[in-house]
């Protein structure tokens, strides 16, 4: 009872602090939002559409739901037995929430859908993004993830250089002359033009860079010499000015895939600049989950130590192993963006692990990382939730009091990512 009271307590704080988004995929403009979305389309984008596939949800059928021009009650009926059993999930329960609070309807059923999809179409209208993040969601600031030129009163923006780690075609190299302004004839020019792009981008108001390379390979990133690296980028060239070269697939080699992270992360380490890195689960279907492991990364850390590192979703499942890395390297930083739509009562005893193994002003407790609005006020619902139960029980165990779980919960979600991106 008493640590019922506790967490009441403690929520009621945490739902009132304005909180900071640590990671978003949202349109850069509410204007870019889809106008013609139905709330299938809209809430099955991913995440949520994942757990249907891993239910059974077939591809040909997935794509049959994303299809307006059928009947929503048609499509609807694909994959109602899908959320029958996928509502328990943290992807379903966050689109829960968002349909109970926004909306006003209790449960998404076959008698609901209709009225819902009512609802939410009569959203796609301009304010509903401010009106959302600021007003309901409660959050200050969203750092969005790659736009560069995005509405300033709701974001600010991260910026990824992978296209310089792994160029996948001839169009790449192209854009990146076109946005750099360097004709790429040379190693040396790669080099320069990945260095402009970088400055190019902090002019425009980065805050930092990120990196999600870990969805085509291991995070283990080996010292090469340039000229072994330079050997691998000739194979660009070799069929540069061929016909059709822009369908040209680029396969680049290991060896200069690991000297650009190293280049780019000595870029970042002369600036001291913060490296938001993927790892841990990755979205959607199959792939390689041991990629993802945090300790693989346990040499850049070491060599790299003015980088901030903002290792991002806990490395779920390996938070434990995030714990012990964020404990013993200075530069090292713990981000639950996603994670708690992931596994809700898993970060629950994450957090309560995390206040065991490092000091606090570590952790960033919440991000989005949706691509929709509904999701992120879902999301950070439960996100308020879980912090403030996981508080509760350290009071309950008598770490701290009621008010010093106030500061913490205010570090967690407010002051720690403030401080880290300079916000």
């Amino acid at each position: 009872m008493e640590n019922k009271r506790n967490y009441e307590e403690i929520l009621d704080y945490v739902m009132g602090l304005q909180i900071v988004d640590t990671h978003e995929h949202l349109p850069a403009y509410e204007h870019l939002r889809d106008q013609e979305a139905d709330v299938l389309t809209e809430y099955l984008q991913h995440y949520l559409s994942s757990d249907f596939m891993s239910a059974g949800l077939s591809k040909p059928d997935y794509y049959r739901v994303l299809d307006r021009g059928l009947p929503l009650r048609e499509r609807w009926d694909i994959v109602a037995p899908y959320w029958t059993v996928a509502k328990n999930t943290g992807y379903g329960r966050s689109i829960a929430i968002a349909v109970k609070d926004l909306y006003d309807i209790d449960r998404i059923s076959d008698e609901t859908i209709e009225e819902l999809n009512r609802r939410f179409q009569a959203t796609l209208r301009p304010g509903t993004f401010a009106l959302v993040l600021k007003d309901k969601c409660k959050i200050s600031i969203s750092i969005l993830d790659s736009a560069l030129d995005c509405d300033k009163t709701l974001f600010r923006s991260v910026y990824r250089l992978d296209r310089f780690v792994q160029p996948r075609n001839q169009a790449d190299i192209a854009a990146v002359e076109k946005d750099t302004g360097i004709r790429i004839c040379s190693f040396d020019d790669w080099l320069e033009a990945c260095e402009r792009d970088l400055e190019n981008a902090l002019r425009a108001g980065a805050v930092a860079v990120k990196s999600a390379l870990c969805y085509q390979r291991p995070l283990k990133f080996e010292r090469v010499s340039k000229s072994r690296a330079e050997e691998g980028f000739f194979e660009v060239f070799r069929t540069r000015n061929y016909p059709d070269w822009e369908s040209n697939f680029i396969c680049v080699s290991r060896e200069f895939e690991d000297y650009m992270m190293h280049f780019i992360l000595r870029l970042l380490n002369r600036r001291n600049l913060v490296l938001q890195i993927h790892t841990g689960l990755l979205e959607g279907q199959g792939n390689r989950l041991s990629y993802t492991d945090p300790t693989l990364m346990s040499d850049l850390f070491l060599e790299y130590p003015d980088i901030k590192f903002d290792i991002f979703h806990i490395s779920y499942p390996y938070h434990y192993e995030l714990a012990a890395l964020a404990k013993m390297f200075p530069n090292v930083f713990i981000n639950m963006c996603w994670t708690h739509i992931v596994s809700p009562g898993g970060c629950v005893q994450a957090i309560t692990e995390f206040l065991d193994t490092v000091p606090y002003s570590k952790i960033s407790a919440f991000g989005g990382d949706y691509k929709f609005v509904d999701g992120v006020y879902g999301h950070q619902k439960i996100a308020r939730q879980n912090v403030s139960k996981a508080l509760a029980i350290k009071v309950e165990d008598g770490v701290f009091d009621v008010e010093e779980a106030k500061v913490i919960a205010r570090a967690l979600l407010v002051d720690n990512p403030t401080r880290l991106l300079g916000l």
